[in-house]
């Protein structure tokens, strides 16, 4: 991938689901620092070591499945704390589980194949959530532990 980059091929490298291992591991010899890792992301698998590596040597946050709180993982602790905040900016609950993540510099990434859902997540970048309100889902969301991909690959318990 650095050859392809160096050559002009490529504008950056990304790798995904890197753990700290991982990253650890490429680091040491790598001439080109990953832009971005994509990883699982949510209010119930925030992998707080993992954003620290990131942080630490510029690499990218993007998150996939950023509305599993919701959509795979209810009922949960953060249920009725989004849904006030859902109806304090005039959005839904999607949408606040979207601003979570921007508003701590994290890309999230999600689908849909319903065109009204892709245009309500658009309402993400319309409002921010409060330092407290961030503080409330991040402590809300470590009360319970869910990881909605590669569950077998993991211990039930591992929050990397």
């Amino acid at each position: 991938m650095e050859a392809l980059k160096e050559s002009g091929l490529t504008k950056s490298i990304g790798v995904s689901n890197y753990l700290p291992s991982h990253l650890n591991a490429i680091l040491k010899t790598a001439k080109v620092i990953p832009a971005c890792n994509q990883i699982e992301f949510h209010p119930y698998l925030q992998r707080h070591e993992l954003l620290a590596l990131h942080k630490q040597h510029g690499i990218a946050t993007t998150a996939f499945g950023p509305l599993s709180a919701a959509t795979k993982a209810a009922p949960g602790p953060i249920d009725d704390y989004v849904s006030r905040l859902a109806k304090k900016y005039g959005v839904g609950e999607n949408e606040i589980s979207l601003r979570w993540c921007i508003d701590q510099d994290i890309v999230p990434i999600t689908t849909s194949s319903k065109e009204q859902r892709l245009s309500d997540y658009l309402r993400a970048a319309s409002f921010k959530l409060t330092p407290a309100e961030i503080k409330e889902i991040n402590e809300k969301g470590m009360e319970k532990h869910y990881r909605g991909f590669w569950q077998v690959k993991f211990d039930e318990k591992d929050r990397t």
